[in-house]
C-alpha cells in the first residue's frame, strides 16, 4: 500500500491552531461515528485508519510540532500533494502514514489463538417421553407378568 500524505487537521475537522483537547474531542466524535463495529464497510475502515493516523500525529507534542514546522516550510496544495523529495523526508520523520501493515484492521487475523473458541452445544429439543422410555415402568411390567406366569403355573398344578 502506497503511503499518501495526510492533513490531520482536515481529517479531524479542526483548525490548525486547535488545542490538544479539541483534537481529542474531534477524534472521539469521529471514532464513534466511523468505528467499524458501528459503521461496517471498507470506506469506513479506511476513514477510521486516517482518523487514527491524524490523532497519532496531533496527540504527541513532538510529532505535532515537527508536522507544523514541515507544513509551514513546504507548500501544501492538498492531501494528494506528494513528490519524490517529500517522500524521502516523510520516510523517517515519525509522522504521516505508517509503513507497516500491522494496523487495527489486521489485528484479529494476525493474533488468533492456537485453539479456536468453541461454543457449548445447544440442548436437544425437548421430546415428550413415551411409555418405553421409562425403564422403571418396563421393569415393573416385566415383574408383574413374570409373577402372573408363575402364579398361573402354580395354580394350574393345584387343581386335580
Amino acid at each position: 500500500m502506497a503511503a499518501t500524505t495526510l492533513d490531520p487537521y482536515a481529517t479531524l475537522g479542526i483548525p490548525a491552531g486547535a488545542s490538544r483537547d479539541e483534537a481529542a474531542r474531534a477524534h472521539r466524535r469521529l471514532a464513534k461515528q466511523f468505528h467499524p463495529d458501528v459503521n461496517p464497510g471498507p470506506a469506513a475502515a479506511e476513514r477510521m485508519r486516517r482518523i487514527n493516523e491524524a490523532w497519532r500525529i496531533l496527540s504527541d507534542p513532538a510529532r505535532r510540532s515537527r508536522y507544523d514546522a514541515e507544513r509551514r516550510t513546504t507548500p501544501w496544495p492538498g492531501p494528494a500533494y506528494r513528490t519524490e523529495s517529500s517522500a524521502a523526508s516523510w520516510a523517517g520523520s515519525g509522522y504521516g502514514p505508517r509503513t507497516s501493515t500491522a494496523t487495527w484492521t489486521t489485528w484479529p487475523e494476525s493474533r488468533r489463538s492456537a485453539t479456536p473458541r468453541t461454543r457449548r452445544r445447544p440442548p436437544p429439543d425437548p421430546v415428550e417421553r413415551s411409555f418405553g422410555d421409562r425403564p422403571a415402568v418396563l421393569v415393573t411390567v416385566w415383574v408383574v407378568l413374570t409373577l402372573l406366569f408363575f402364579i398361573g403355573t402354580w395354580l394350574g398344578t393345584l387343581t386335580p
